[in-house]
């Protein structure tokens, strides 16, 4: 099978390239309908790639220039290999690995797709990879009625934590970012204040909104070194501090801080279980996209054919209002 698929050259060099597909015995391909660009996506694109040399432990490919990448998204079954036996032509399935999903087709191994729930349009099932992670790190935040929470970066993710720490009962959601777009659309979403962070110290302004005691849960969800920072500050003592984003250079953290005030570290990553735990977990997460409580189309801004993708990541990187940008061969 011969496909389009992008492939990065460079720092902020992209181009569509046409390569060979080979489906192997324990491989299924599919159809591409859509993919999103993600933040790592996002990272990849303008050279920011993870330290370290040979295969890289997440992507399970070596990171070095040229590379095919993409891994949000989804499609239908095409074709599945002889070992294949969870899946079928003509099955919708939704990308939960490193697949090279901005092409027209892509193979996955069985373990790197999930099935699209029943009832499920595929325009949001085809970004169940990025909505379930996002979900499932609300699930298990241990956010609890009557607790206040701040979500450190509106984009993508953080919309939707946000989203499902109100409907789990919050009494109080923070919404940290800087640009004012981002913090309008959390506000229009349920969010209760919004802090711009290049207007005013967010932490200073937690405080005072807690009468000097802290947020009860602070998720981190802007993948920066400040951002981990801010939230070590902000949460109360014994409170919790989520982990979400995955930061692929070294930081420094204010880890003591962690140790003195008995600090509840928790990292949510749904992609980073073993495949048969997120099997488990993954209806779950995307439980709340079908009973209409998590808002996602608004959260959909951009979309670009496939063979538009410059643009499409020209976007991403600049455009204010930016949420989630999706290509479309």
């Amino acid at each position: 099978m011969k496909t389009r698929g992008a492939c990065l050259t460079g720092p902020g060099r992209i181009e569509l390239r046409e390569r060979t597909l080979e489906l192997q015995k324990n491989e299924v391909l599919v159809r591409t309908e859509l993919a999103g660009i993600c933040g790592t996506d996002k990272g990849f694109f303008q050279g920011i790639l993870p330290r370290g040399k040979g295969i890289d432990a997440e992507t399970r490919k070596e990171l070095v220039y040229p590379f095919f990448f993409g891994h949000e998204g989804g499609g239908t079954v095409v074709e599945v290999g002889s070992k294949v036996d969870r899946f079928s032509p003509g099955d919708r399935v939704i990308s939960f690995g490193w697949n090279d999903t901005f092409a027209d087709y892509f193979t996955a191994k069985e373990m790197d797709l999930e099935p699209v729930p029943e009832g499920m349009e595929m325009e949001i099932a085809c970004l169940g990879e990025p909505i379930g992670c996002a979900v499932f790190s609300g699930l298990q935040s241990g956010v609890q009625l009557g607790d206040t929470v701040a979500v450190f970066g509106m984009g993508f993710a953080g919309q939707i934590m946000a989203q499902v720490a109100k409907k789990k009962g919050a009494f109080q959601v923070i919404a940290v970012d800087v640009r004012e777009e981002m913090l309008a659309l959390a506000m229009r979403l349920g969010a209760d204040v919004a802090l711009n962070a290049e207007k005013t110290d967010p932490v200073e302004a937690i405080f005072d909104l807690t009468d000097g005691r802290g947020v009860d849960v602070a998720v981190e969800m802007a993948g920066s070194e400040d951002s981990v920072n801010r939230c070590t500050a902000s949460v109360r003592h014994n409170g919790i501090l989520v982990f979400y984003s995955w930061i692929t250079q070294d930081v420094t953290l204010n880890i003591s801080r962690w140790h003195n005030n008995s600090l509840q570290i928790v990292n949510t990553g749904l992609v980073h279980h073993s495949p048969e735990e997120r099997s488990l977990w993954t209806p779950l997460a995307l439980r709340p996209l079908l009973t209409k409580q998590i808002e996602i189309a608004p959260l959909i801004t951009h979309r670009y054919p496939l063979d538009e993708i410059e643009k499409g990541f020209e976007a991403a990187n600049r455009s204010p209002d930016a949420v989630k940008v999706i290509l479309i061969p």
